[in-house]
């Protein structure tokens, strides 16, 4: 789900004519006006999310190939937790967001890292006896 969601979002916000403002109330319940500025920015947005979903597509097709990628997924997600917690206000107040559905995103994401966390390949160990890991 995460990589499908970076693809999407990152797909949309990437080209032009599609609409942010619509992209933003639907994933985010949002309310944002774009000025030339921030739909510019919005752009370069959707290049960075566009190639964290693939990236996170290699490492849902092979976690144990991707053990890099599968934490560059965590770290991210819980840098994005922890940011919702420490501006919590000023996104709802800003975007207008419900206040319920920013909380129900933020738990969702924090379960999402820490299922990854949890769940994700074991480092291969180094042989003991001169033999190749299999």
């Amino acid at each position: 789900s995460v990589a499908l969601a970076h693809l999407i979002i990152g797909l949309a916000a990437f080209f032009p004519g599609v609409s942010v403002e619509k992209l933003a109330r639907v994933f985010y319940r949002a309310s944002v006006g774009f000025t030339p500025e921030l739909q510019h920015v919005a752009h370069m947005f959707g290049a960075y999310m566009l190639a964290f979903g693939i990236m996170a597509a290699f490492a849902a097709l092979d976690p144990s190939r991707n053990r890099g990628i599968v934490n560059g997924v965590i770290i991210l997600l819980a840098l994005r937790v922890l940011q919702r917690f420490l501006y919590a206000g000023q996104a709802c107040e800003t975007f207008k967001i419900p206040h319920g559905y920013f909380w129900a995103q933020t738990i969702f994401f924090l379960i999402i890292a820490a299922a990854l966390f949890l769940l994700k390949p074991k480092a291969a160990k180094a042989p003991t006896d001169g033999q190749p890991v299999q």
